[in-house]
């Protein structure tokens, strides 16, 4: 198996948490076993790799596709292979003392929570996805109190992910003749790990173990949008996001999200945004 090699680019230390912004060095395809020396949530940043999976060593299972946001506890060996590669994280690392008191999990890894934070999504997510995302941006380019600021969202980051840890209770009731919350997540989160393939309606359906017209019908209840328009704005989001975060070439843009060429994305892209790609990363990078 590979080694974990990192390069960090940049980091910052405030009352017991470190963060990170890290560019791995990984052979393509790769398998590695990880070991962390501290409890870590990492998030990806673009380009995202295309193919993750993981497992915990000991604790059985088959790998599991990765979410965007994982978590790994101290001492875990954790299993993972993917495309490899040069991916960038941001990685927010606890004091031991500090994570134990404030998730008051202690030795509860049991094996559905660990297989849990492999993917840590739901609201705890995307709470997480925007607390790592300033910090990643402080990183960059710091500023007045950048430590007070780095504390500040990695004990917010912390509480989220806490939650998180704990919420196994009963799945949310849903609404008669409309999609659950974890539903929707689930079609969420599989847009977003394969931004290549523009899913069908198909194997969306597949996903949820329900035939294309009852999703159609229960998406369009649920949210007002059709099953295609959802998806058409994902992959715009992850436009401007690739747009405004990266040096990617639009040809490269294109490619990543699965379209059949530049001009193709740029027609797609200017329909939503009202602007041409290169504009648009001009006046709002």
């Amino acid at each position: 198996m590979a080694q974990t090699n990192w390069t960090n680019l940049a980091t910052a230390h405030a009352g017991g948490i470190a963060v990170e912004l890290r560019r791995y060095d990984l052979p393509a395809p790769v398998e590695m076993v990880v070991r962390e020396t501290q409890p870590v949530v990492s998030m990806m940043l673009p380009p995202y790799p295309i193919q993750r999976f993981g497992r915990y060593e000991g604790a059985g299972g088959d790998y599991r596709g990765l979410g965007n946001i994982v978590f790994t506890p101290a001492a875990a060996d954790c299993q993972f292979r993917g495309d490899g590669g040069q991916p960038l994280t941001i990685s927010c690392l606890f004091d031991a003392d500090l994570f134990d008191r404030v998730t008051r999990i202690g030795d509860g890894w049991s094996r559905c929570r660990l297989a849990a934070t492999l993917d840590v999504g739901g609201t705890a997510g995307g709470a997480i996805d925007s607390l790592l995302r300033r910090m990643a941006e402080e990183l960059r380019t710091p500023g007045f109190a950048t430590e007070t600021l780095v504390e500040g969202l990695g004990l917010a980051a912390l509480a989220e992910l806490s939650r998180f840890l704990h919420a196994d209770g009963p799945a949310e009731p849903r609404r008669t003749g409309q999609l659950s919350a974890v539903q929707l997540r689930r079609l969420d989160e599989y847009v977003d790990a394969f931004p290549r393939r523009a899913p069908t309606i198909g194997t969306l359906a597949g996903l949820l173990d329900m035939s294309p017209r009852r999703l159609t019908t229960l998406f369009r209840d649920t949210t007002g949008l059709t099953v295609r328009a959802w998806v058409e704005a994902k992959r715009m989001e992850q436009a401007r996001r690739l747009l405004t975060d990266t040096d990617l070439p639009l040809k490269a843009i294109a490619y990543d999200l699965g379209f059949a060429n530049q001009g193709v994305f740029s027609t797609a892209f200017r329909r939503v945004a009202g602007l041409a790609p290169s504009t648009y990363r001009d006046r709002y990078r």
